[in-house]
This record gives structure tokens, sequence and C-alpha cells, in this order.
């Protein structure tokens, strides 16, 4: 019985190739007339990633670290990895207004869980490179937060540091518990 079975889905599988080779054969002249190897390699395709328009406002820190600046920017994101995408912004401040993210600082995952909470795992660089103080621990901590729960789908987010939870990664501001949007700090445009 399983012999019989066998042979059936070996047989439709050869018979599915040749009539896949038939129907490609007959597409045009120009094919018949490059040289082949005669060599076929099955090939599988792979689905490539989904690519939409996202319209983001991030939240830059002023020089003075008094307050956080909103800036709106359309990017490109693939397969949903908009967080991937805020952190490679918030790398690259307009002119005027200061980068909010210690230098080498990386984002190893993120998680956005049912409840709204986005879990970012930052590496260790992002406390060992941070050398701002409490405003700028502040400025470093909100720009991420309030440009974070800007998306619908977030209300608040914890901070990890290399995949832990910590009293306060950057000194004051408690990280054990996820932190919520701040507008108080958010300068509106006169």
């Amino acid at each position: 019985m399983y012999r019989r079975s066998f042979s059936t889905i070996i047989l439709t599988i050869v018979c599915l190739f040749l009539a896949g080779g038939l129907l490609t054969g007959c597409n045009s002249k120009t094919q018949a007339e490059k040289p082949t190897d005669n060599i076929t390699t099955p090939v599988a395709k792979t689905p490539e990633p989904t690519s939409q328009s996202v319209k983001l406002t991030l939240y830059f820190p002023n020089s003075e670290a008094t307050g956080l600046i909103p800036t709106d920017r359309t990017v490109e994101v693939k397969d949903q990895q908009v967080i991937n995408v805020i952190f490679i912004e918030l790398d690259n401040p307009p002119s005027g207004l200061e980068k909010p993210l210690p230098s080498g600082t990386k984002l190893l995952n993120a998680t956005i869980s049912a409840d709204g909470i986005a879990s970012i795992n930052l590496s260790p660089e992002f406390k060992a490179n941070f050398g701002g103080g409490s405003a700028g621990e502040q400025m470093t901590m909100y720009s991420i937060v309030n440009t974070l729960t800007a998306l619908p789908n977030v209300s608040s987010v914890q901070f990890l540091l290399a995949g832990d939870k910590h009293d306060g990664i950057l000194g004051h501001l408690d990280t054990r518990v996820p932190i919520k949007r701040n507008e108080s700090l958010i300068i509106k445009s006169t």
C-alpha cells in the first residue's frame, strides 16, 4: 500500500515538472536559441518581504535638553519591522536637534504584546556610553518612549538591557516597569 502511494506521488511530481517544462518551452524562440547546460535545478521561490510606507512621529531632544521636538518622517518598512526602523531614524536627528541614543546602541530585539507593551532589548552600549545626567536621561528615555507610543498599538515601553530588567538602566528613571508616554516633555510648535 505504501509503495503504491509513493509511486503515485513520484509520478505526479514528474508529470508536473514535464508540464511546466512544456509550458515554459513554448514561450518564445529566443529561449530555444540560448545555449543551455542541459541541467535543470528546481529553484524554490522565497516570498519577497512586503514593504509599506509608514508615517512616523519621532521625538528628538532639543540642544538645551529641556524638551522633545516632534519630527514627522515617512519611511519604508519591511515585514512589520517598524521598531527597527524607528531606532535607525532616531540615530539620525534633524539639524539643530540632539541624537537621543548613546553611541553604539543597538536594538537587539523588540516585541509588542497584545496589551500594548513594547519590550525593547538594547545592547550594553546603551548604558556604557550614556553620559548625560538626569536631564539627558529623561530626554533619552522619553525620546524612545514617546516615539514608540505614537504607534497605534503601543501604550508603554519596557526597557531591557542585554535581555535583563534593571532598576534604573541610566540612573534615575525606574525601568523595572513599563514606562508610559510623557506629553509634558513635548515642545509644541507655535
